[in-house]
């Protein structure tokens, strides 16, 4: 189940990133650690057509955090994806999750094609999306730098009907 993100959560995302180096790989260079209410608000105030959710279990236990955002091509993008209950890691939710945010954009935006960047050596997260049906685009999307250290950054994309 999906909820949209509402200031009442930050306590629970606050709780889930534990260190920069996370907050760097689910975030980018958006937001900076530690992680505070004022830059979650600040970051809504600056994009509000972004919509922020939190994933439930089938059992309501809050454990992941996601972005859909609009996009000028009319294919939104995940962003900003972290299955943040370490205790719930390893069980596929994560796969859930990026189920429920691929069918809350296609009920929103009512289009087939989804988007999403990922780091190219994040492998459990890359892995995961592969699982729903995300495929690579054949290019680099772009390297974000970040304090000295050079990140290459690809798009995946997600087709309703290719092998979903």
């Amino acid at each position: 189940m999906l909820k949209p993100y509402d200031s009442s959560d930050f306590r629970l995302l606050e709780s889930w990133v534990t260190d920069a180096e996370l907050l760097l790989q689910f975030s980018g260079t958006d937001f900076s650690y530690p992680l505070t209410e004022q830059q979650i608000q600040d970051y809504k105030n600056t994009y509000p057509d972004r919509l922020l959710y939190i994933g439930y279990t089938l059992e309501k236990l809050p454990f992941a955090f996601g972005e859909i955002i609009p996009q000028e091509s009319g294919a939104p993008r995940l962003a900003r994806i972290l299955v943040g209950e370490p205790s719930l890691r390893g069980q596929r939710l994560g796969r859930y999750f990026i189920e429920l945010l691929v069918e809350e954009s296609k009920r929103l935006f009512k289009i087939d094609t989804v988007e999403l960047f990922t780091w190219e050596k994040n492998y459990a997260a890359i892995r995961c999306y592969e699982s729903v049906g995300f495929k690579f685009l054949p290019e680099k999307s772009k390297t974000m730098v970040h304090e000295g250290i050079s990140y290459d950054i690809h798009k995946m994309v997600f087709t309703y009907g290719s092998g979903e």
